[in-house]
């Protein structure tokens, strides 16, 4: 067999073994909520939340800003998928905010939770198109135990 035809097969199988592991080790990032982020099981990992922005502290770097989990919208049977929603703080440590990015806006925000800082480390945010949440009332935020 031709040497450069070997050679070619030989970088689209290395081409296609490093694509595979691209995937399945930056896509399995899990979706959280404060309450699951702030009990003893969560073990510093990557994950993701959905949160509705609540109030906004600091728009500058990083953006500081208090945010409620909300509801998956996939799952019309149980409105959390049995998980307790709770409410926290979210650093954004990213470099420019979505447009769309303002208060009670929804938003899915990456990134890990810091116990130190006692808040939602996010260095990703991307933002919901406003006609998916516009005009829906807005739930008030959960009563949280004092610490």
């Amino acid at each position: 067999m031709n040497l450069k035809i070997v050679a070619v097969i030989v970088l689209f199988a290395v081409a296609v073994g490093a694509a595979l592991t691209f995937t399945f080790t930056q896509g399995g990032v899990e979706y959280r909520t404060f309450p699951e982020l702030t009990s003893g099981s969560y073990g510093g990992e990557r994950v993701k939340m959905k949160v509705q922005v609540t109030a906004i502290e600091s728009n500058f770097n990083p953006t500081i800003f208090t945010a409620i989990d909300i509801k998956p919208e996939d799952d019309t049977s149980a409105p959390t998928h049995g998980r307790p929603l709770g409410s926290g703080r979210v650093i954004y440590e990213g470099t420019e905010l979505p447009q769309g990015f303002k208060l009670h806006c929804h938003a899915t925000v990456e990134g890990r939770y810091d116990v130190k800082r006692g808040a939602f480390v996010a260095t990703h945010i991307q933002t919901q198109c406003p006609s998916k949440y516009e005009g829906q009332k807005i739930p008030p935020p959960p009563v949280l135990p004092a610490p």
